[in-house]
C-alpha cells in the first residue's frame, strides 16, 4: 500500500470523526406546524429537548396537543437522522448512500409499527 493511499484513508477516517462529533454536538430542532411545541433531538434517536409553549393552554384539547407533541417527536427523530446521513455522507465523499436506503427501509417499518401500536391504543 502506498503511503498517499494510506495518507487518504486516514484523512477520511479523521473526517469521519470530525463529522461523528459534530452530529453528537448539533441536535436537530423540530417544531411544530402551530410553532408551540420544539422537540430537539440527536442522531442517536434520544429526545434531549421539549420545549411546550405556555399558549397551548388556551385550547384545552389533551388529545391533539398529546398528537401535535407525538408528530413533532418523530419529526425530530427523522431530521436528526437524516442530517447525520448527510454528515456522514460529505465526511465519507458519499459512502453512506447506502446507509440511507438501509436507514429509510428501517425507518418506514418503524412508522408502521408506530401506526399500528397508535391504532391499538385508540382501540382500547
Amino acid at each position: 500500500m502506498e503511503d498517499s493511499t494510506v495518507a487518504q484513508g486516514l484523512d477520511q477516517l479523521y473526517r469521519l470523526k470530525e463529522a461523528i462529533k459534530d452530529i453528537a454536538k448539533n441536535p436537530y430542532v423540530a417544531t411544530s406546524s402551530d410553532g408551540l411545541i420544539k422537540v430537539s433531538a440527536v442522531a442517536s434517536g434520544q429526545v434531549v429537548d421539549i420545549n411546550i409553549n405556555p399558549r397551548v393552554y388556551r385550547n384545552p384539547d389533551s388529545v391533539g396537543l398529546a398528537s401535535t407533541i407525538l408528530q413533532t417527536l418523530n419529526q425530530a427523530i427523522a431530521g436528526a437522522t437524516a442530517m447525520q446521513l448527510e454528515s456522514l455522507e460529505r465526511a465519507s465523499g458519499g459512502l453512506a448512500g447506502s446507509f440511507q436506503e438501509l436507514l429509510q427501509s428501517a425507518a418506514a417499518v418503524a412508522e408502521e409499527l408506530m401506526d399500528e401500536a397508535d391504532d391499538m391504543w385508540r382501540q382500547e
